[in-house]
């Protein structure tokens, strides 16, 4: 359970970009999702992948609203060990799903000569959550342990019940001005604001074992085994005091056997077979009633009374440790957050084919504060602080005009994932890139056909996977068309669908064996996604 109280905190660092960015979603258009490369685009969308190349416009205002449908498919499959034992405890698959019906961006522009007043709106990181259904293999693995701790104790499964439902919207407010220094060089000056909000609401409880009597509290089973090693102790106690009347009677030295032969009324046949069956059900080994004696009885009947007083206490701790380790854990809180980043921008158009976007954007430090209105919380303590930076990018595109009805765009990012904060798990990434090339074919003169590959590498190192955080490379082929309606309107239709490489872990720590009752755990894990994009956009101009 230790496990789940480290993981929970990394649930909501998820993108639903299927690029390069780590934390920071790249598909902010529908021309995207149509094209994949978009770093020089001179289109309206060029307020987010390449401000300075708004230049390129005709005078007036433009607007640009695009909607995308995102499902991602997420696999986890875990495998928990108990080491040295080599026990296998947990091997299984666990699916999720993260659907967004609606992920909005939305552009302004208003250009004047060689001027260029632009906005934009966009959910830059976030946007969504995993759900899964049955949990991840860090909820169910600590779990899994009580089945061979507790075997002894007649326990052949385990059953909880968890719910966990998280959300994350990183939106991005950004604003700029471009200026055409000529025909050939235009340059742009922005910033984005992020206002970040994650929401946490959910809960792991009732965790129960499996029994043949039934399901139970682990910390029950525990009790009532204490219970019945207490039960024993005052049995054995009562049976050491029923051997006085015999040792006082002067058959202190005489066997059992000669006891019952001599037709003592106080001890008869049936007598010595319960002592029999007693003996067996406290654990006592070796009686014999041709050779035992009532003073031999009484000191067994002693040891094993003392013996079973000394152990129920043993059982009664360790329900109480089981306690603390199955307590319901219960969810209600929020975090927020704002950051700043500059963001700079330079276009060159050459020879009136060839069209070059270059931008930079600043990191961001992003510090996000929770609150709980639990005082008592132990996940999400109100007003505790951790850091989420969003990275630093770096991208760069080139445009060319083949021939009239033929356009082929190329684009290159880096993301600096190394320099940003996020409390200690930027060590464990490196800086993540990823190339895109992109054709539109003019079919006529108002339709435009479109495809294009992009391929990521998210930086993400082994360590830095956990089954609730984890990224991966991927390969993204994209398709679509824009139809010019008329000069002033344009519609835009984008399909994507990415797969991702399989990621893997091994040495995953689940458990320690620090509390003297359940022991160390460690597994292995491997990683899976998959996404599909539906996009829609409309440009208007005026």
């Amino acid at each position: 359970m230790s496990k789940l109280l480290r993981v929970l905190p990394l649930l909501l660092m998820i993108s639903i970009a299927f690029g390069g960015g780590m934390v920071e979603n790249t598909n902010q258009s529908a021309d995207f999702v149509r094209m994949m490369a978009r770093n020089a685009s001179t289109d309206l969308d060029a307020v987010f992948f390449n401000p300075a190349g708004l230049t390129k416009l005709d005078n007036g205002m433009h607007l640009y609203l695009s909607s995308q449908t995102v499902i991602q498919s997420r696999t986890i499959t875990g495998k928990a060990t108990i080491p040295g034992a080599g026990l296998v405890t947990m091997d299984k698959e666990y699916e999720g799903t993260t659907f967004v019906p609606v992920f909005p961006n939305f552009y302004f522009a208003y250009k004047m000569d060689k001027l260029v007043f632009s906005a934009g709106f966009t959910p830059i990181g976030g946007g969504g959550s995993a759900v899964f259904e049955d949990g991840v293999p860090s909820f169910e693995a600590p779990v899994s342990a009580l089945v061979p701790v507790m075997a002894a104790a007649g326990v052949t499964g385990y059953n909880f019940d968890i719910d966990f439902n998280g959300s994350s919207t990183y939106l991005g407010g950004q604003a700029s001005v471009a200026y055409a220094i000529n025909d050939m060089i235009s340059v742009s000056l922005g910033a984005r604001f992020f206002s970040a909000g994650n929401s946490y609401k959910g809960h792991l409880k009732d965790i129960k074992v499996e029994t043949a009597g039934g399901d139970f509290a682990p910390g029950d089973v525990m009790r009532n085994i204490a219970a019945l090693y207490t039960g024993a102790a005052a049995t054995a106690t009562g049976a050491s005091a029923s051997m006085q009347t015999f040792i006082d009677g002067g058959f202190g030295d005489y066997n059992f056997t000669t006891i019952v032969a001599s037709g003592n009324p106080l001890f008869t046949q049936a007598d010595l077979d319960a002592m029999t069956a007693g003996f067996v059900a406290l654990g006592v080994p070796g009686f014999d009633p041709d050779t035992w004696t009532p003073t031999i009885a009484q000191g067994a009947y002693n040891i094993a009374a003392a013996t079973a007083a000394g152990t129920a206490p043993v059982y009664t701790a360790q329900g109480l440790v089981l306690d603390a380790k199955t307590a319901n854990l219960v969810v209600d809180a929020t975090q927020s957050g704002t950051g700043f980043a500059p963001i700079v921008g330079l276009n060159i158009s050459l020879m009136d084919k060839l069209n070059i976007g270059i931008r930079y954007e600043g990191m961001a430090a992003l510090e996000l504060t929770n609150s709980n209105d639990d005082p008592n919380a132990v996940l999400y303590a109100d007003g505790e602080t951790s850091n989420a930076d969003m990275p630093a990018l770096f991208g760069v595109g080139l445009s060319y005009l083949v021939m009239p009805s033929l356009n082929v765009a190329f684009d290159y990012n880096m993301y600096f994932n190394e320099d940003v904060n996020w409390d200690g798990k930027e060590a464990d990434v490196e800086n993540g890139s990823e190339i895109a090339v992109g054709a539109e074919f003019a079919l006529s003169k108002a339709l435009l056909l479109s495809a294009g590959y992009n391929m990521a590498t998210s930086g993400a190192l082994d360590a830095y996977q956990t089954d609730l955080s984890y990224s991966l490379n991927s390969s993204t082929i994209g398709l679509g068309a824009k139809y010019t309606l008329n000069p002033q309107m344009a519609i835009s239709l984008g399909f994507s669908s990415t797969a991702y490489e399989e990621g893997s872990k091994s040495g995953v720590v689940y458990a320690l064996a620090d509390d003297g009752v359940t022991p160390s755990l460690t597994g292995d894990e491997t990683y899976m996604k998959t996404a599909t994009v539906f996009a829609i956009g409309l440009q208007k101009s005026f």
